[in-house]
């Protein structure tokens, strides 16, 4: 490993820890004020659904959520705080008995000067859990910048959220940055479906990146980033929040595919690292290594 890369990691560890569906139905989860995201509990004010065509783009120490049309229909400020749950903000390699969070996942750092231009996967919708105690679950492919103030995902969802959702699975894509939040529809998939996560790096001028996620076929669910950071973490998760028993969860396991990375130059270093909550039987296992058709488990209690 590089001095940069072992720097980084050394860092990150020391850092703190189908139909459209209303997003009325999740916002009884915990109190009328606060919603479930990929990043834990959030303050609704702070949570905001991007129209579809529409865009979230970084000004400064600004963030604007603009329509279909260009214009600006949300101003925030970009408080580059850092997200709770992600791959950058890890503390350890291991995942503590019943934390909430990501829970079991996979990860590579990209150390090269070429930036990742494309970041594909692919698994299919799981089993209906055999129990429902308003528990959420996050299954996602996703990418972050080095700092751990944002991040990118496509995201299959079973619960409630702030984008809605209830006891199915449904799909949308999420941009969290700062403490602001920012989501597509959410639309139903059934299980047995295959999903295609997608992360595209559309352009780029000097340190200024736009992205594009979305799930292939499926519309509605395209989240447009511009003006980011480079980003350079990438996962493949398992979140959770609400868990209760075993019977929670999915039975059997997720087999994240066809994990296709390229980057604007040359052929990228990758190797992925695994994190698990053995306690409680969720275990990641990388059954194939690599930049291209590489092959992710993440296995339920």
């Amino acid at each position: 490993m590089k001095s940069v890369q072992a720097s980084v990691l050394l860092a990150a560890l020391l850092l703190p820890f189908t139909s459209a569906v209303p997003v009325e139905e999740a916002r009884t989860v915990d109190d009328s004020t606060m919603v479930r995201t990929p990043a834990g509990l959030r303050p609704i004010e702070n949570v905001h659904a991007v129209p579809e065509g529409g865009s979230v783009k970084l000004v400064g120490s600004e963030i604007h959520l603009l329509d279909a049309t260009g214009t600006v229909i949300h101003v925030g400020t970009n408080d580059y705080a850092k997200i709770g749950s992600s791959a950058a903000t890890a503390t350890t390699s291991a995942v503590e008995p019943e934390e909430s969070g990501w829970v079991a996942y996979a990860y590579w750092y990209n150390e090269a000067t070429a930036a990742i231009d494309s970041f594909t996967t692919s698994w299919e919708v799981p089993a209906v859990p055999a129990e429902n105690h308003d528990q959420t679950i996050f299954l996602f492919n996703s990418i972050e910048p080095a700092s751990g103030d944002a991040i990118l995902q496509p995201v299959l969802q079973f619960g409630p959220s702030a984008a809605g959702g209830g006891s199915y699975w449904a799909v949308a894509s999420w941009y969290l940055v700062g403490s602001s939040t920012f989501y597509s529809s959410l639309v139903e998939v059934a299980a047995g479906d295959a999903l295609t996560g997608v992360i595209t790096l559309t352009s780029s001028s000097g340190s200024s990146y736009n992205y594009a996620s979305s799930f292939t076929g499926i519309s509605g669910t395209s989240i447009t980033a511009t003006g980011s950071d480079v980003l350079l973490w990438a996962t493949e998760t398992l979140e959770t929040y609400g868990i209760t028993t075993a019977a929670d969860y999915p039975t059997g396991s997720t087999t994240f595919s066809d994990i296709n990375i390229s980057v604007t130059s040359g052929t990228p270093e990758t190797e992925w690292t695994t994190v698990s909550d053995t306690a409680d039987d969720l275990t990641t296992s990388v059954v194939t290594q690599g930049f291209s058709n590489a092959e992710v488990v993440i296995t339920y209690p």
